[in-house]
């Protein structure tokens, strides 16, 4: 299964960072970030006024679609998303199958005053405190992969100053999460056992954590302007990557689904 190879892959990455794994940003400004003011995701989907709040994804690829676009110049490409609109930024930080990398977040955090979101598939600690120190605003946090460690991981992200966002798939996620008492949960359409979508994950799970009230993501499987007209009464927001990375031109892409 797809998951469990990806999650076996940031295990050993993980194991690989030591005490001062940090220096790999020695060099970068972002480290003046780690005591300043961060850009709270939260407020940003929420405060959105005449336009739908979308975290527009930097994303090279994925194991379900394949190559979608090269990010040569991630200062270039994440000033394009937020002039199309983007209440938030996602960058995806997963090399092996996504071919992302941890340097686009400080490569970009001093040219950006959206919120920043690492996603990847966090399984230790140690890349929460390197999610910090990267210089991003939140972590994904994925309830699939860390279980019943989820809590720990939602405090850790908290203590770091990170806001989290907490992934579920099914109804028994969504409970696991909503214990945490996470502000921010995502619903993933795509099955990451079989990689299909589907947006009626959703319209199926929002209701439970809206009763919660709590702040709702769809993820995945957006793929046109309609698709958010169907799904805004279920969600508050919408993390979208696939869809504008693959498109020719991605700044127009991304304005169809912020004004929808």
């Amino acid at each position: 299964m797809i998951l469990d190879q990806i999650v076996q892959a940031s295990t050993i990455r993980a194991e690989a960072l030591t005490p001062g794994h940090m220096s790999r940003f020695a060099d970068s400004r972002s480290m003046a970030h780690i005591g300043r003011e961060r850009f709270s995701l939260l407020k940003a989907i929420t405060g959105a006024v005449d336009r739908n709040s979308i975290i527009a994804e930097m994303k090279p690829a994925s194991p379900s679609k394949g190559h979608l676009r090269a990010i040569t110049d991630p200062v270039a490409v994440s000033q394009d998303l937020i002039g199309g609109g983007c209440c938030a930024l996602s960058v995806i930080t997963e090399p092996a199958f996504f071919h992302g990398s941890i340097t686009t977040i400080p490569a970009i955090r001093d040219e950006t005053k959206v919120p920043i979101l690492r996603k990847d598939f966090i399984v230790d600690k140690k890349q929460i405190e390197e999610t910090r120190n990267a210089g991003a605003d939140a972590v994904l946090l994925i309830t699939a992969v860390l279980g019943d460690q989820l809590g720990e991981f939602v405090d850790a992200a908290r203590k770091a100053g990170l806001e989290p966002l907490v992934e579920v798939h099914d109804r028994q996620e969504v409970r696991t999460a909503l214990d945490t008492g996470a502000d921010l949960i995502g619903i993933n359409n795509r099955n990451l056992k079989n990689l299909k979508t589907d947006l009626s994950t959703t319209i199926r799970l929002a209701p439970m954590i809206k009763r919660a009230d709590r702040t709702v993501i769809a993820e995945s499987g957006v793929t046109w302007p309609c698709d958010i007209r169907t799904l805004r009464s279920y969600a508050n927001g919408y993390l979208i990557g696939s869809s504008i990375m693959a498109a020719e031109n991605p700044r127009r892409r991304l304005e169809g689904f912020v004004y929808a």
